[in-house]
């Protein structure tokens, strides 16, 4: 499976040096962060053989423009970015014309594939859920009209959609019928939570059933002929490529590592500048930079052992250098056990969080406390939702 940049603040030259150094294979871009201007300016300077450039419209975020103090940035810029009347969606009449202003846009761009806006699905039954499948439904043929370009639809849906399991199923059975359907979909996952805290471990994302829908909404997709791209899914890039993603995204901060509509409007108060962090493969973790070689001194065999692990040698790695390790493990995870062979990569994987949970464990023994079981029930919601997807997916 890819792995790609997910595209945010700061980007400095984390998008040149993981390309050049071959952790990334493409980046999704973000109007939010970049005008028009500066957004064809980028692809340019991104631009290479064999490189996945494509651009999130984050359309749903049209739904933060009545908050009382939307945190927008620069989508506002961009002509398809535009509030809709809620009868016009209801009724599809402005749908089209949406997706044909957001398409033309990337096509203009010379983007070579296509993602198709949409709507967020915060209730599985509710209106949203209608109109999110009307744009599902009218990607394709609207993008045949502008070009033979790949079209991803967006498919945005809370974790709260997934836990409602009779509604959900019923959505991807919706998709699976579609009599025209894109060539792939964009897959967003959001949780309520903001952004996290420098303590804070686990997040909603990391429910049994929450992780089994992700998984089987790519098993699903993909197995109907779909390409699935999934968006914001960093630690679990492998489940997700296990159960038939072709790509994952991640970036640099929290809020580019899981997805949350919250983003979209503007806090009270803020946080302070996040801690560097290190992605221990062996741990299946983003463990402090701070803990690890604490943790290698009683545990050695946690240190995921890549170049970009020099960066962290007696020092604390540059934000660049942070990036590369976090893209380059994930890929090592995704390229071990994302081989096609689906039920194989499961029980190999339930084997690493194995060894993982034994690790931690060890970390437990030799003194350290903190973060140790929120990790611990981390993975613990990891297994779980494995097994339920086998049972959802018939493979077991």
């Amino acid at each position: 499976m890819k792995i790609l940049a997910q595209y945010g603040f700061g980007p400095k030259d984390k998008l040149d040096r993981g390309l050049s150094e071959g952790v990334i294979s493409g980046v999704i871009l973000s109007p939010r962060y970049l005008t028009p201007d500066k957004m064809r300016d980028q692809i340019e300077l991104l631009r290479r053989p064999d490189v996945c450039i494509m651009m999130d419209p984050e359309f749903f975020a049209t739904a933060s423009m009545r908050h009382a103090e939307p945190n927008l940035g620069t989508l506002e810029q961009w002509e398809y970015f535009r509030a809709l009347r809620r009868a016009a969606l209801i009724s599809g009449t402005a749908i089209p014309g949406i997706i044909e202003q957001s398409l033309q846009t990337q096509a203009k761009l010379g983007l070579d594939e296509w993602i198709a806006p949409n709507v967020y699905i915060r209730e599985a039954d509710s209106i949203d859920t209608g109109i999110a499948l009307n744009f599902l439904a009218q990607s394709k043929v609207v993008a045949s009209k502008i070009g033979a370009a790949p079209v991803f639809a967006t498919l945005a849906i809370d974790r709260d959609t997934i836990m409602n399991d009779g509604e959900f199923r019923d959505i991807l059975d919706a998709l699976t019928a579609i009599e025209n359907p894109p060539d792939g979909y964009y897959v967003l996952v959001g949780s309520s939570v903001a952004r996290d805290s420098e303590s804070q471990v686990r997040s909603d994302i990391c429910h049994p059933q929450v992780i089994a829908g992700w998984m089987y909404t790519n098993y699903v997709l993909s197995i109907n002929g779909a390409r699935v791209l999934n968006g914001y899914c960093h630690l679990l890039s492998p489940l997700l490529g296990i159960s038939g993603a072709e790509a994952g995204a991640s970036g640099w901060f929290s809020g580019l590592r899981q997805f949350s509509m919250n983003k979209y409007s503007r806090e009270v108060g803020g946080g302070r500048y996040p801690l560097v962090r290190y992605v221990s493969t062996p741990l299946l973790s983003h463990i402090k930079q701070t803990d690890l070689d604490a943790f290698k001194a009683v545990v050695p065999e946690i240190a995921t052992g890549l170049a970009q692990d020099a960066a962290y040698d007696g020092q604390e790695p540059s934000r660049t250098e942070e990036a590369l390790q976090s893209w380059a493990a994930l890929g090592v995870l995704c390229q071990e056990y994302c081989t096609g062979d689906t039920r194989g990569d499961i029980k190999r994987f339930k084997n690493h969080i194995d060894r993982a949970v034994e690790l931690w464990s060890e970390i437990q023994e030799a003194g350290f406390t903190q973060d140790v079981e929120p990790n611990l029930e981390r993975l613990e919601a990891m297994q779980a939702g494995i097994n339920l997807f086998e049972q959802w997916a018939e493979l077991v």
